[in-house]
C-alpha cells in the first residue's frame, strides 16, 4: 500500500464539495511533499503546488483542471479556482522568476563555454605541431640511416675486392693502405702499385729464382 502524503496542501475542509473529487489537486499535493518530494519547509511544498503543471490552467480561467469533478457545480469549479489564485498569488511568480534566472544563468554558461571552445585544432595546436616534428624526424633519421648504410655497404665491398689475394697477417685500412705484420715485407708495400693508384712501377717485383748447386759423386770426401 503506499505511504499517504505527511502534509496536505490543498485544504479540502474549506473548499467545494466537489474539490475532494478533483484528481490533479490531489496530484499535485502528492508530488510536492513528502514522501514524493524531499523534505523541506512549507513554502517549498506551496511553491511546488503551485507551479504543478496540471493546475496551471486555473491561472486563465476555471476550464482545464476539475472540470469532470465539478459538472454539476459551476460555483463549487469556481470557488477552487479563485482559492488557487489567491492562495497561489505570489508564489507562482517567484517561482517562475527563479525559474527563468537559473534558465538564463544556465544558457549563459553553455553559451560562454560554446563561445570559448573553438575547433580541435586551434584547442590543441601544440600537439599538432609536436606530432609533425616526431614524424619529421624520424623520418630524417631513417633516410639518413639508409645512406650512412649504403655508403657504408659500398665501402666495404671495395675493401674486400682491393684485400682478396693478401695473406692473413696483411689487412688494407679504411685510408686504403696496408696494415698488419706482414705489410713490412718488401712484396707489399704502400707505394703506388698493385693496390692504390699511381704511377710507380717498382712497387711489386718478383723475386729472382734462386740456382740450385748440382751434386756430383766426385765432390764426396
Amino acid at each position: 500500500m503506499a505511504q499517504q502524503p505527511v502534509t496536505t496542501v490543498v485544504p479540502f475542509a474549506s473548499l467545494p464539495s466537489c474539490a475532494v473529487r478533483c484528481g490533479p489537486l490531489y496530484d499535485a499535493n502528492g508530488a510536492c511533499v513528502p514522501p514524493a518530494a524531499p523534505s523541506s519547509d512549507e513554502n517549498t511544498y506551496n511553491s511546488c503546488f503551485c507551479a504543478y503543471d496540471s493546475l496551471q490552467p486555473f491561472s486563465r480561467g476555471t476550464s482545464g483542471v476539475c472540470d469532470d469533478a465539478c459538472t454539476a457545480d459551476n460555483a463549487g469549479l469556481s470557488g477552487i479556482q479563485s482559492w488557487f489564485t489567491s492562495f497561489c498569488n505570489g508564489r507562482a511568480v517567484a517561482t517562475t522568476t527563479s525559474s527563468s534566472a537559473a534558465g538564463s544563468s544556465t544558457g549563459g554558461a553553455n553559451a560562454g563555454s560554446n563561445g570559448g571552445g573553438g575547433d580541435w585544432v586551434s584547442t590543441h595546436w601544440k600537439w599538432v605541431i609536436m606530432i609533425v616534428i616526431i614524424v619529421v624526424g624520424i623520418a630524417g633519421i631513417w633516410i639518413g640511416a639508409c645512406i650512412w648504410r649504403r655508403k657504408y655497404l659500398k665501402k666495404k665491398d671495395r675493401m674486400y675486392e682491393l684485400g682478396k689475394g693478401l695473406p692473413s697477417n696483411v689487412a688494407i685500412n679504411t685510408q686504403g693502405n696496408l696494415v698488419g705484420s706482414g705489410a713490412r715485407d718488401s712484396d707489399y708495400s704502400n707505394n703506388p702499385g698493385m693496390f692504390m693508384s699511381g704511377s710507380g712501377g717498382a712497387a711489386y717485383h718478383e723475386k729472382p729464382k734462386k740456382e740450385r748447386k748440382k751434386w756430383t759423386v766426385t765432390q764426396r770426401t
